[in-house]
């Protein structure tokens, strides 16, 4: 008889269970797709300091495409695969290889504008291009 009673207990739980994530699963929104919300190419270029007279500059293009993250530039330091992570406002990008701890990209959405900030100035926000 206690038997019947703890088994038949353990179904009621398990079926409340299971109905209680079945209307989780109904109210929950979808994930957010990263790559998606942020496809394109952006691209934009720093201007070194020298200290020997000559003008430089450094370009960078980011593309964000479906399933892969780049960061290419006329550098090859911390040039190739990113991972990325955020919201639909705001992404990090951070080197998927092992040199460059440090090194990171962030965008940000500014209405109609793409913010950036990278590595080499933190706090200093970038208009970039949107191909």
């Amino acid at each position: 008889m206690i038997t019947d009673q703890i088994i038949s207990k353990q179904k009621k739980i398990e079926q409340e269970i299971k109905h209680k994530k079945e209307v989780s699963k109904q109210k929950s929104t979808p994930a957010l797709d990263l790559n998606a919300e942020w496809e394109g190419v952006y691209s934009y270029c720093v201007p070194e300091v020298r200290t020997d007279g000559m003008e430089s500059v450094t370009c960078y293009e980011i593309s964000i495409f479906k399933d892969e993250v780049t960061v290419d530039g006329n550098t090859s330091f911390c040039t190739g695969i990113y991972n990325m992570t955020g919201n639909k406002d705001e992404i990090e990008l951070r080197y998927a290889g092992n040199d460059c701890d440090d090194h990171f990209f962030k965008l940000k959405k500014n209405g109609e504008k793409v913010m950036l900030y990278d590595f080499m100035n933190p706090d200093q926000a970038r208009d970039i291009k949107k191909k």
